[in-house]
């Protein structure tokens, strides 16, 4: 009586599937197998042979569903991946573009700063020429300056300046005529003093002031430099001038730079006066002191204060 087919008689169970259908079929076949053998005989072969036929087609639907599933899982993640490629794709092509608009703007910012340093660099060499040009314009404006500041004072040399004579004190008559009667009795001029010879004489160009006012200096313009400076150094020498207890004082007519310069001495000037010592300005704007019989001249405020620190 023949024997039952075993495992190795199937191929399909030595084909491709999962492992452990075959293990079932083979256990459930093994089974039949051995039961076979306890009875020595089998009802029916037929029988036999279509119950093992059933489960293995049974074994067999069973391991295609399970390989379809798998199908549709691996399909899902393979899509899935297929998607997200295709974003990552998209964004390589976005960081590609960015980083060639980037390349564009920096090839663009590079040739910019090349044009840039370029006229900076013309620039530069322009200010050289330019502050070169400027300093020595500079120093012609100097020059010039100098030269116009003493063709100016050339100008003012036979100009005299009257300090607190009042107002209205000429009366009815003309302000250099009475100027030309007055001043040599106010200064004490010798008797036998030329009569003077005055071109003008004005106010200062300012509004008249009020009564509790100080009064319009008065300019003088003589004829001949020699008197204007007669009357002054006579006026230096009395010193204490009156026209009707009016303290009255004479300078010389400089422009707004010699005076600017002369202000400078003020301070020590003042710290000269308490010492009663000799002072005065020697032309344009040099200050001069007596000092133990001798004349010492100060260009600068600095060196004068300096000279009265020694003296401490």
């Amino acid at each position: 009586m023949p024997k039952p087919p075993r495992d190795k008689d199937f191929p399909i169970f030595s084909s491709s599937g999962p492992s452990t259908g075959k293990k079932k079929a083979t256990t459930r076949l093994t089974a039949c197998s051995t039961d076979e053998d306890k009875h020595g005989e089998i009802d029916s072969p037929e029988a036999t042979c279509s119950t093992t036929m059933d489960q293995i087609l049974i074994e067999i639907k069973s391991v295609a569903s399970r390989v379809n599933n798998m199908d549709e899982a691996v399909e899902a993640r393979l899509n899935t991946i297929n998607s997200t490629l295709g974003d990552i794709k998209t964004s390589i092509t976005s960081v590609e573009l960015s980083l060639s608009n980037l390349s564009n703007r920096a090839t663009d910012l590079e040739k910019r700063m090349d044009e840039a340093e370029t006229r900076i660099s013309n620039t530069e060499d322009s200010r050289d020429n330019c502050e070169a040009q400027i300093s020595a314009m500079q120093k012609i404006v100097d020059m010039l300056q100098l030269k116009v500041d003493d063709l100016e004072n050339r100008g003012r040399r036979k100009n005299l300046k009257i300090v607190n004579l009042p107002e209205k004190a000429e009366g009815s008559t003309s302000l250099a005529d009475f100027l030309q009667i007055t001043i040599p009795t106010l200064v004490g001029l010798p008797a036998d003093f030329p009569p003077l010879e005055i071109e003008r004489a004005h106010r200062a160009l300012v509004p008249s002031p009020v009564a509790t006012k100080p009064p319009r200096s008065i300019l003088v313009r003589f004829l001949r430099y020699s008197q204007k400076e007669a009357v002054l150094r006579a006026a230096l020498k009395k010193r204490d001038i009156l026209y009707n207890e009016s303290r009255l004082r004479f300078y010389s007519d400089l422009s707004a730079e010699v005076l600017r310069k002369r202000r400078e001495f003020d301070s020590v000037g003042k710290s000269m006066a308490r010492r009663n010592m000799y002072r005065g300005f020697a032309y344009p704007a040099r200050l001069r002191c007596l000092h133990n019989g001798q004349i010492r001249l100060f260009d600068t405020p600095e060196s004068a204060a300096a000279f009265l620190e020694s003296l401490t």
